[in-house]
């Protein structure tokens, strides 16, 4: 997407935001689409560092670390904060290009050094099935996975989270994971949930490459993992900071390494037991990535399947991601390529010529999932 005109690369971003009932973020995207100052503030950045929901995040940054501001009252996120809030003022277009104008050193830095870290554990409603479709192949066996772009590496603990799917239908559900944890995740499935493959699994190695891993037990790390989200979703905010608690006092948590997803891959995966089936997989990184860059990721985790099983599972939307095998959906939806899908290549056997599957469409964020891979779920696509 930073290939894009600034403008439109704004104009493309409320439209997504809109389509997540983001409100705060719809508004300002689109009234600063051609505003010059905010325009020239991100233009400062690296080209690879322009992109509107770095700025977002950067602002949102400030704003959680105790700057104080009438931008504030806006952010349900800031105003969760205990402390006296000013009065709504002006419009939230023109409190944001007022608080970009007067912190505008300490935006073109953020921006210019930070990058997206959204890891958004809401995934891990598709994960979980995903993983667990892959681990009915390996009865009583343990499973190793490696997340591409892994952020703080929540992903990685999806079994300290609790579950529970629903039937779109009738409300019909299941619950999965861990009944006692402080992250519950809710997601409404298209079909049955009962037929979802919900493990269980065995997990030996929890390992992780990101170009800028977050530590949970940072405050700076935490703060800026927080300020990736939407300012008007509470309850998703108040989530991640759960699961950033239970990563800060997990027993088996994840290795993390600094690198590159594609030139380090190899010697990431060397660091696991080669004698483990491997998971390789990655949720909304691809997008980032050139097309030219997401065909050389698929052919360097088809090279490890050289000495190892390996099985390689994806979430990613296919509008971003044409330099992936993605297969069509086997039912038309009105969201046309809007959806998210979840794809499996299974690699175990070495070989290169095993089409892709895709197991599942899903919301961004984990909130709905149409489980493909089950012929007996509800014909009706979202």
């Amino acid at each position: 997407m930073s290939e894009r005109p600034l403008p439109q690369q704004f104009r493309h971003f409320a439209d997504s935001t809109e389509r997540d009932g983001a409100s705060t973020y719809t508004a300002i995207c689109r009234g600063v689409a051609d505003d010059a100052g905010v325009l020239a503030l991100l233009g400062e950045a690296p080209i690879a560092q322009r992109r509107p929901n770095i700025l977002l995040a950067a602002v949102h940054f400030l704003l959680l670390g105790g700057v104080q501001h009438d931008l504030a009252t806006h952010y349900d996120t800031v105003r969760s904060v205990p402390g006296e809030q000013s009065p709504l003022t002006r419009s939230v277009v023109d409190d944001f290009i007022a608080f970009c104008a007067e912190h505008r050193d300490e935006l073109v830095h953020l921006v210019s050094t930070r990058s997206t870290q959204t890891n958004e554990v809401g995934r891990c409603t598709a994960l979980l099935p995903a993983f667990s479709s892959v681990g009915a192949r390996y009865p009583g066996q343990p499973l190793a996975l490696l997340d591409l772009g892994a952020s703080a590496g929540l992903n990685l603990l999806f079994d300290h989270y609790g579950y529970t799917y629903v039937q779109r239908q009738v409300g019909t559900g299941v619950t999965a994971g861990e009944p006692t944890s402080n992250v519950t995740l809710h997601c409404v499935v298209r079909g049955d949930p009962r037929t979802l493959p919900l493990g269980p699994l065995s997990i030996a190695a929890r390992v992780g490459v990101d170009l800028s891993p977050l530590d949970p037990t940072s405050a700076d790390d935490a703060r800026w993992l927080l300020a990736c989200l939407w300012p008007d979703n509470l309850p998703r905010f108040t989530r991640l900071q759960e699961a950033l608690s239970i990563a800060r006092t997990a027993v088996d948590p994840p290795t993390l390494h600094r690198g590159d997803i594609i030139e380090d891959l190899a010697a990431v995966a060397a660091t696991i037991d080669p004698a483990i089936p491997l998971i390789v997989f990655h949720s909304w990184v691809a997008a980032y990535l050139t097309a030219a860059r997401q065909a050389a990721l698929v052919q360097a985790v088809r090279a490890l399947s050289a000495t190892r099983p390996v099985h390689y599972l994806y979430a990613e939307q296919t509008t971003e991601t044409p330099g992936l095998p993605t297969p069509p959906p086997p039912e038309a939806s009105p969201l046309g390529d809007l959806r998210t899908a979840v794809v499996h290549l299974d690699l175990a056997g070495g070989g290169n010529d095993v089409p892709p599957v895709r197991l599942a469409d899903m919301h961004p964020h984990g909130r709905w999932l149409r489980w493909w891979a089950d012929p007996q779920a509800a014909s009706a696509a979202p």
